[in-house]
């Protein structure tokens, strides 16, 4: 009996033990028990509570973060944002769903498709990988806030109409890569004043350059051999140009508006000069043309041009009107007649032409002076000469007086 006591005893005193066991605290919060009692003890010195290893690895987010961190952090994510942004399909950008100002093209495009951008008011500056080989045609169209981009060196291609529009776009250097300047690419880019071309491009076509107001100097690359209509219309403080050798068409309206064009340099490659290529160029005053130019027409309303030769070879002239300063002309013989007039030239009196006389209407000015001359001396008024008396007709052209 007192046997069967002592064992119930002992496995009281067991579970006992096996409950303090479960119950007990860690020996570190044991410790800190133990600190916080014995410092209680004494009230002038203040209670801390020491961490566990577990809680000092936990992070924690009332820490403020190093700089460096929260940069590689924003960095990260904006990187993931902005590529979330751009559809992109076998390498190509389709579409762009963003709203920054500044935008870094994704490292897996290889192409910007075809008036991506277009319209963006928004987009101030753009990056470009040097991955990038093509810039699809109005890409960048009338992105009227874009001021900066790069053109990596590995492009081969931008398409026309490309950059049209961009008003605020300052600055643009093309790479060598590229051989072709499309039209409309750059046209009415009002503020540019800077465009490099490489010495590789063998074209710039119509309406490259036009209405680039501010375009202050252009130097055409002697690889070009063909320059659009309108290439440089409107692009108002350019001074000098030189044509390079090779081009052989002047094209219609080519420099159309550059009120600051003082002198320009034709080559003997050149055969035509088609009309209004000149027109308006008010600060142009002297022109050599090569002997190798056939047809010369272009020149209406260039108010400083005071003389012009036109080449032996030629056999076809055509408008000169408003040339109000124009004082003297020189056509060959080869050139039968004028296509167009002289309108509105007041100065023009000088006039060195063999068939001058079959054509005097052309030059109203010319003509009312003579007119008024021969007129006054009983003259023929085609070619001044006198008068048969009985049949009034003239000695020299057979034309019957008919004043």
């Amino acid at each position: 009996m007192e046997q069967n006591k002592g064992e119930k005893k002992e496995r009281r005193i067991v579970k006992v033990r096996r409950a303090a066991v479960k119950s007990s605290p860690p020996a570190d919060s044991i410790e800190t028990q133990n600190l916080n009692s014995d410092v209680s003890a004494n009230s002038d010195t203040p209670v801390v509570q020491a961490k566990t290893d577990v809680e000092n690895n936990i992070p924690d987010t009332d820490v403020k973060k190093s700089p460096e961190a929260e940069k590689k952090i924003t960095v990260s994510e904006k990187t993931k944002s902005d590529k979330n942004k751009f559809e992109i399909v076998d390498g190509v950008i389709v579409k762009y769903n963003g709203d920054d100002e500044f935008i870094v093209i994704p490292s897996e495009a290889v192409k910007i498709g075809e008036n991506v951008f277009e319209g963006n008011s928004i987009i101030k500056k753009v990056t470009l990988h040097d991955n990038v080989t093509v810039i699809g045609a109005s890409a960048f169209r009338n992105c009227k806030s874009l001021v900066s981009i790069n053109l990596p060196k590995g492009l081969a291609a931008i398409g026309g109409w490309c950059f049209r529009g961009c008003e605020m776009l300052k600055e643009i250097e093309v790479p060598d890569t590229v051989l072709v300047i499309d039209e409309c690419t750059f046209a009415e880019c009002f503020n540019l004043q800077k465009a490099i071309i490489p010495y590789k491009i063998t074209e710039i076509r119509a309406f490259a350059f036009s209405g680039c107001k501010n375009l202050e100097e252009i130097e055409i690359p002697a690889t070009v051999r063909l320059i659009g209509k309108y290439a440089f219309a409107g692009c108002e403080k350019i001074k000098t140009v030189e044509i390079p050798e090779g081009v052989k068409q002047i094209e219609e309206h080519q420099f159309d508006g550059c009120l600051n064009l003082e002198s320009v340099t034709i080559p003997q490659t050149v055969k035509g000069i088609s009309v209004y290529a000149f027109n308006n160029c008010v600060s142009l005053k002297n022109v050599d043309l090569p002997s190798s130019v056939l047809s010369v027409d272009g020149f209406t309303g260039c108010s400083s041009l005071k003389a012009i030769v036109i080449p032996n070879y030629a056999t076809a002239i055509g408008d000169f009107s408003g040339c109000v300063n124009l004082e003297s002309i020189k056509i060959p013989p080869t050139v039968k007649s004028a296509d167009a007039v002289f309108n509105n030239c007041p100065k023009l009196k000088n006039i060195s032409w063999t068939h001058l006389n079959d054509n005097i209407k052309k030059f109203p000015a010319y003509y009312e002076d003579v007119m008024t001359l021969r007129k006054s001396e009983n003259k023929c008024i085609y070619c001044g000469g006198d008068f048969k008396l009985l049949t009034k007709t003239c000695k020299n052209c057979g034309k019957k007086k008919d004043y």
